[in-house]
C-alpha cells in the first residue's frame, strides 16, 4: 500500500467515526481533504454529495453528485440522489431526467416509479403521473404511499369514477383494512355522506407508520364535523391535523424567516420616496403584465376559474415566474432593496425580457390576448414589480379578514416558510396583519393600477362584480361566465387548495363562516378588526 492510499484509507476511517458521532462539519472537512489528495475518488465525491444534501447545501450536493455520475455512470444510486437534490432545488425537469435514468438501470424499482409519478403531479401532468403511479403499484401492490398519491390525484382532478374503481381494487389487495377505511371515508365525504364518513373514522386508530393517512383522517373528520355544524369537534380535528402536519413536515421549516422577509419590506418602503427611482417613460415592446394577488384563501382560484370562461384569457396558476425573476434580481442587488434605485435602463429592459421569457414557459396558449400571473402572495413584491413594470395591472382579491384567516387555518398547504404560518389562527392573523400593512404602504408610495374584487360580492352579486372585472381587463363579458364551475369541472389541473370549491355553483356558506369559530379569535381581534374596518366589513 503506497503512502497516498494509506492516507486516504486513514481519512475514510476518521470520516466514518465523525458520521457515527454526528459531527457533520468535521466529516465534510475530512472528505474535502481526501479530495484534495485525489479529486477522482468516487466514494469521497458521492459521500460529500450526500452529506451536503443532508445539511441543506443543495448546490454543492448537485456539484458532487454530477461529478460522481461521471466517475461511475452505471451506479443507479447516484442518479437517484441527484434527482432528489434537483427536486429540492425546484428543478423538476432535471429531477425527472435522473429518476428516469435510474429506471433504465433498474426497471423494477417501484420507489423510483412512484417518485416520477409524484414529480409529474408537480408538473400537473395528470396522464403521466397516473401512468407511473400505476406502474409503481404493479411492482408493489401493497405500496401504501403510491395508493395515497393516486387517490389524491383522482380526487384533485375530479375523477371520482377512477377513485371508486381504485377503492374496489384495494379492498382485495391491501392487507391493512384500517387504511382502506380512510379512503372509503373520503369517498363518502365527496358524496356528501358526512355522518357515514364520521362513523368510518371516529374510532379508527392507525399505526404510527401510516402518518399520511392519519393526517388525512383528521382532515376529513374536521371537514365532516364542520358540515354537520358540530364546530367544536371540527376545530379539535383541524388543530390535530395541523399539529401532525407540523410534526412530520414542518420541523426544518423556519416560518419566522418569512415574517422577517415581510418586515424588511415594511421597514424599507415605509419611508420610501418613489422619486428616488428614475423610471423610463418608454413603452415596453411587451404588454404590461397582469397579476392576480391577495392574501391566500381570498378567492383567487374562484376568480381564476371565472376568467378562464373567456377563451382569450389565460391564467397561469401559481408558477414560480416572479420567484425566478426575483432570484435573478437578488443576485444583482445582493438582496439589498436599496439597490433597486441604481439599476440602469439596459438592465431593466433585460429583466423585462426575462420575466416574459419565464412566463412563456408556462403558457398553454401562446396566442392568448390576456395572460394573468396568479400567485396571491406576489402582493408582497409589488415594489419590485413596479420597478420594472410601472404600468402593470393588479386584480386584488379581498375577503373578510376573519374568514380569510380561518380558511388558511383549515386548509392544508404544502409547507414552506410562508405557508407554515397558517398552522394556527394566531400566526395566520399575524401574517395577515403584516401583509396588509405592507400593502397599505405600497398604496401610499406608488400609483398602482389595481381593481379590487371582494369574494362576498362575487358570491352575492355575481353578474355586476364579474362585469366590472372584465371591464378592467378590457375583455367582453358573456352569459357563459355564469357557468364558470363547468370550466372548473373540465379542468384536470386545478393545483390549489380550492380545487374542490370551484367545481360547484356559488354558495354563500363561506361568507361569515368565522362566526362558527368566534371564540378561537379572541387573541387576534385587535389585529383583524383594523383590517375589517379598513376594507369595510361589518363584524
Amino acid at each position: 500500500m503506497n503512502k497516498t492510499s494509506f492516507n486516504t484509507n486513514s481519512l475514510f476511517l476518521k470520516f466514518s467515526r465523525a458520521i457515527k458521532e454526528k459531527k457533520y462539519v468535521e466529516a465534510k472537512n475530512i472528505l474535502e481533504k481526501i479530495l484534495s489528495i485525489n479529486p477522482n475518488i468516487f466514494e469521497a465525491n458521492h459521500n460529500l454529495a450526500i452529506l451536503s444534501l443532508q445539511i441543506g447545501d443543495i448546490d454543492n450536493s448537485i456539484l458532487y453528485f454530477e461529478k460522481s455520475k461521471k466517475l461511475n455512470p452505471k451506479f443507479s444510486q447516484v442518479y437517484f440522489n441527484l434527482a432528489l437534490a434537483y427536486d429540492k432545488k425546484g428543478e423538476v425537469d432535471k429531477a425527472l431526467i435522473n429518476f428516469k435514468k435510474v429506471v433504465e438501470l433498474d426497471s423494477n424499482n417501484s420507489l423510483v416509479l412512484y417518485n416520477i409519478g409524484h414529480l409529474y403531479i408537480k408538473k400537473i401532468d395528470i396522464d403521466n403521473a397516473e401512468n407511473y403511479l400505476q406502474k409503481s403499484l404493479e411492482l408493489n401492490p401493497n405500496f401504501i404511499l403510491a395508493y395515497h398519491e393516486l387517490f389524491s390525484l383522482y380526487d384533485r382532478s375530479n375523477q371520482l369514477e377512477k377513485y371508486k374503481d381504485l377503492l374496489n381494487k384495494i379492498k382485495k389487495l391491501l392487507k391493512d383494512k384500517k387504511v382502506v377505511n380512510v379512503y372509503f371515508a373520503f369517498y363518502e365525504y365527496r358524496k356528501k355522506n358526512y355522518k357515514a364518513t364520521i362513523e368510518l373514522l371516529k374510532d379508527l386508530d392507525l399505526e404510527e407508520k401510516y402518518f399520511h393517512q392519519t393526517i388525512t383522517k383528521h382532515g376529513i373528520l374536521a371537514k365532516s364535523y364542520d358540515k354537520i355544524k358540530r364546530f367544536d369537534e371540527a376545530y379539535y380535528h383541524y388543530k390535530i391535523n395541523n399539529d401532525l402536519v407540523n410534526k412530520y413536515y414542518g420541523k426544518d421549516i423556519k416560518e419566522k424567516n418569512f415574517i422577517k422577509y415581510v418586515n424588511n419590506r415594511i421597514n424599507f418602503f415605509k419611508d420610501f420616496n418613489s422619486e428616488n427611482w428614475s423610471i423610463s417613460k418608454e413603452k415596453s415592446e411587451f404588454h404590461d403584465p397582469i397579476f392576480l394577488i391577495g392574501f391566500p384563501r381570498s378567492g383567487t382560484t374562484l376568480l381564476d376559474t371565472i376568467l378562464r370562461t373567456n377563451k382569450l384569457v389565460e391564467v397561469i396558476e401559481e408558477k414560480p415566474i416572479l420567484k425566478n425573476f426575483l432570484i435573478n434580481l437578488e443576485k444583482k442587488t445582493n438582496n439589498d432593496l436599496g439597490q433597486l434605485g441604481n439599476l440602469d435602463q439596459e438592465y431593466i429592459q433585460k429583466m423585462q425580457n426575462f420575466y416574459f421569457d419565464e412566463r412563456k414557459k408556462y403558457q398553454q396558449n401562446k396566442n392568448s390576448k390576456i395572460v394573468i400571473d396568479k400567485m396571491p402572495l406576489n402582493i408582497i413584491h409589488i415594489g419590485e414589480i413596479l420597478r420594472f413594470f410601472p404600468n402593470a395591472k393588479f386584480v386584488f382579491a379581498l375577503r373578510n379578514p376573519y374568514d380569510c384567516v380561518l380558511s388558511c387555518f383549515m386548509q392544508q398547504f404544502q409547507l414552506n416558510p410562508a405557508m407554515k404560518n397558517f398552522l394556527s389562527i394566531n400566526s395566520s392573523a399575524i401574517l395577515y396583519n403584516l401583509v396588509m400593512q405592507l400593502w397599505t404602504i405600497y398604496r401610499k408610495v406608488f400609483s398602482i393600477n389595481c381593481h379590487f374584487v371582494k369574494y362576498e360580492e362575487t358570491v352575492l352579486n355575481f353578474e355586476k362584480t364579474t362585469k366590472d372585472i372584465y371591464k378592467f381587463l378590457d375583455i367582453i363579458w358573456s352569459d357563459e361566465t355564469k357557468n364558470f364551475y363547468k370550466t372548473g369541472k373540465d379542468r384536470l389541473d386545478i393545483s390549489t387548495p380550492s380545487y374542490d370549491q370551484v367545481t360547484s355553483p356559488l354558495y354563500s356558506k363561506s361568507v361569515n363562516r368565522w362566526k362558527n369559530y368566534e371564540k378561537e379569535f379572541e387573541g387576534v381581534k385587535n389585529l383583524l378588526d383594523r383590517w375589517a374596518n379598513e376594507f369595510d366589513y361589518k363584524i
